[in-house]
């Protein structure tokens, strides 16, 4: 039998992660920590020296001439509306493709294939997609519904909404894989057993399919919360923002702000929504520890 040489600190010494950790130092940490003195300061194009505002770029984030209001309700829409919507089609297609059916590894990587294409590409396609002459309108023309048509993101009441099923459809694949992975977890021996005492379809989805998918829940929940709070690609290839900030989330405005010179503000903005962001993922992490199910 061949002798496998024994792995051992001498061989791969501590000093090679160095280089991964200099970069990781100089490019992350050092401008996140420095991020929390600028949010503070004047820092602008225009001003030749940087001085300590303390708590001015946040009054400005905040007050009523900023015009954030609309901002903040978009971002909240978009996260929470993407978020539920994304675990309830994605556990539904994990628990048809977790079924006996014969095509079901095509299946689901053609419903987890959007999630690859690129934010762009999908910017592009869906710009054709929801404009007046595009194949939506048609299509509801087509089946007799023409007064259901729309300028599906050059409405200020459907932007933030139409952009939000792009996102559903992008995204629901990847909670699907999620949940399924989940599915292939749970012990074929429990099912058996219930069956066995009478169990129907839907008793044994609520006391025994979804207690197991707990940790899928909170997965699913948390990166969809995270990424929906920090969306910023796909607005801003659709609609950057528009119609008059109909569609402006979070990030785009912290764009803009930088953009016109205000790093200091911008600064501000990042800083408020990773401290934000940091809340929400503490918050949902100890609600769902709060209603934990013991499935051992």
């Amino acid at each position: 039998m061949m002798n496998v040489p024994k792995i051992t600190k001498k061989m791969y010494p501590q000093y090679l992660l160095l280089p991964a950790v200099l970069l990781y130092f100089v490019l992350f940490l050092i401008p996140n920590f420095a991020s929390f003195y600028y949010a503070f300061t004047n820092w602008n194009v225009i001003s030749t020296t940087i001085k300590f505002v303390g708590l001015d770029n946040f009054r400005e984030m905040f007050s009523s001439s900023a015009g954030n209001g609309d901002v903040f309700k978009n971002t909240a829409i978009f996260a929470l509306c993407t978020t539920v919507l994304k675990i309830v089609f994605g556990l539904v297609l994990a628990l048809l493709l977790n079924e006996g059916i014969r095509s079901r590894n095509v299946l689901r990587a053609v419903y987890f294939l959007p999630i690859t294409i690129s934010t762009v590409l999908l910017g592009v396609m869906f710009s054709e997609i929801f404009s007046p002459q595009g194949i939506l309108n048609h299509f509801l023309t087509g089946i007799g519904l023409e007064s259901w048509t729309h300028s599906w993101i050059a409405e200020p009441k459907l932007a933030i909404w139409s952009i939000s099923l792009v996102e559903i459809w992008r995204a629901s694949g990847f909670a699907m894989a999620v949940f399924l992975a989940a599915l292939q977890m749970i012990p074929k021996e429990i099912y058996e057993a219930v069956e066995m005492d009478g169990a129907k379809s839907f008793q044994k989805l609520v006391h025994i399919t979804l207690p197991y998918l707990y940790q899928a829940f909170v997965i699913n929940t948390l990166l969809g919360l995270i990424s929906g709070f920090k969306v910023f690609d796909l607005i801003y290839v659709l609609t950057n923002g528009g119609p008059a900030r109909a569609s402006e989330v979070f990030n785009v405005t912290i764009l803009n702000e930088f953009s016109k010179g205000n790093y200091g503000l911008s600064t501000a903005m990042g800083l408020m929504l990773f401290l934000f962001i940091t809340v929400v993922y503490f918050f949902i992490n100890a609600i769902f520890k709060k209603f934990e199910v013991d499935v051992s």
